[in-house]
């Protein structure tokens, strides 16, 4: 069975995102000391330490580009920062939302990233352009219900989840023409703010929604029809304490995809 093997303590912040790079041989954090730590997973040690004092961060996410991250800000304004991680500087600033940012994921296929925030919008940005390249408004608003979006395994559909009330199917060469597919989640999650969504690997048959009282929605990705549900008293609050965006989302879905595995299709999980 899985056993832990290494346990970093360096940080006494609360962590309030983590993602792997596509090899899986590095992980990035941040916390809420407005420090990024990057880790070696395969010599199992802390590789490197950045701190983004003026600006925060949250929604580290390594980019296709090697030696480089992209991240949210937290303070003064709501830029997406572009940093090379092997030099310490900014490479380019993503400007395009007027509120804070509350998901970031690059894409599986491109050198792009996606982003959604409490503006409203959802953006795609390549990363050798400041400007974004598509942008989805989402159908019905946002208001302070949260949004997330994500990329599927192929690049080629963004999924946005909007509030708690409905989930929203682009494809990312016509994202003008609005969703090809939603669905209202309103009974399912409607308990909640939205605090991540993610495709579940490695086909994307399955969409993960993560809310902020630490539950969890499986859904077909193709009929957006509900499939099953994790629910752990123990969690609440503890995906981002409430607050959508606040601390990151993705990373309670990755945590309940290795939970829901256990889970058996269409059944509720206590």
């Amino acid at each position: 069975g899985f056993h832990i093997s290494k346990q970093f303590s360096d940080n006494s912040a609360s962590i309030t995102s983590l993602d792997y790079d596509p090899s899986g041989n590095k992980c990035i954090t941040t916390s809420s000391d407005e420090s990024l730590r990057i880790y070696d997973c395969v010599g199992g040690k802390r590789q490197q330490v950045l701190y983004s004092k003026k600006y925060g961060c949250n929604l580290a996410q390594f980019t296709s580009q090697a030696g480089c991250v992209a991240y949210a800000s937290t303070k003064i304004n709501d830029t997406i920062r572009y940093l090379s991680y092997d030099t310490n500087q900014y490479i380019r600033y993503f400007v395009g939302h007027s509120r804070r940012v509350t998901s970031l994921q690059r894409s599986p296929t491109a050198a792009t990233v996606l982003s959604a925030a409490l503006d409203g919008i959802v953006n795609v940005w390549d990363l050798g352009a400041v400007k974004p390249v598509s942008t989805v408004t989402p159908v019905g608003g946002v208001g302070e219900r949260g949004i997330a979006a994500a990329f599927d395994p192929s690049g080629m559909v963004i999924a946005v989840a909007v509030g708690s009330a409905e989930l929203q199917l682009y494809d990312v060469r016509e994202v003008a023409k609005g969703p090809f597919k939603s669905q209202s989640v309103l009974g399912v999650a409607d308990h909640a703010l939205v605090a991540g969504i993610r495709f579940v690997p490695p086909l994307g048959d399955y969409l993960l929604l993560a809310m902020t009282d630490g539950s969890c929605h499986l859904f077909d990705s193709f009929s957006l029809q509900h499939r099953a549900s994790l629910r752990d008293p123990s969690t609440r609050g503890a995906v981002n304490g409430g607050n959508p965006g606040a601390t990151n989302g993705t990373g309670g879905v990755d945590l309940a995809l290795s939970q829901m595995q256990d889970a058996h299709l269409g059944q509720n999980v206590t």
